[in-house]
């Protein structure tokens, strides 16, 4: 278990020093002796979000949201499906992670933006709302009342 704790470590450490193929290569091997460990795969999400690899940050996100059922993974998993264009999917994965944990402010703004994108004012301004309901900086309320206003404003 040390082994495994401090072999994750090294690998995140890598990670933040963007040395996204050392990583890669450590992850690999990790994967390849334990293939259901989260946190090499969560691991392996992120670098390929960073490199924009999205099928492969949603294979990975998705074994480890099928363990986990966090928030926080499924958001990423909806920010995965955005970036790849499946949308649907990115709609889907952002209301789980809302069922899982309602205050969570994210989802909302993004599904205000993937609503906004398909045409879908009245969704995009209810999750727009919803949004400024919770714990955000001010300086984002102010910049999410001018995005209703013009959307409503279209709207008419």
């Amino acid at each position: 278990m040390t082994e495994n704790l401090s072999r994750i470590d090294f690998i995140r450490e890598l990670i933040n020093d963007c040395r996204f193929d050392d990583a890669l290569e450590m992850l690999q091997v990790a994967t390849d002796e334990e293939p259901d460990n989260i946190d090499y795969n969560y691991e392996l999400a992120r670098i390929f979000m960073e490199l924009g690899n999205y099928q492969s940050a949603i294979s990975n996100l998705e074994l480890v949201v099928d363990k986990t059922r966090n928030h926080l993974i499924y958001y990423m998993l909806g920010t995965a499906y955005q970036a790849d264009g499946q949308i649907d999917k990115a709609i889907g994965a952002c209301l789980k992670s809302i069922m899982l944990q309602e205050k969570f402010p994210l989802p909302y703004k993004t599904l205000g933006i993937l609503f906004l994108g398909r045409g879908d004012k009245v969704s995009s301004i209810e999750y727009f709302e919803d949004y400024l309901k919770l714990d955000i900086p001010k300086d984002e309320k102010a910049s999410i009342r001018q995005v209703l206003d013009r959307i409503k404003n279209e709207k008419s």
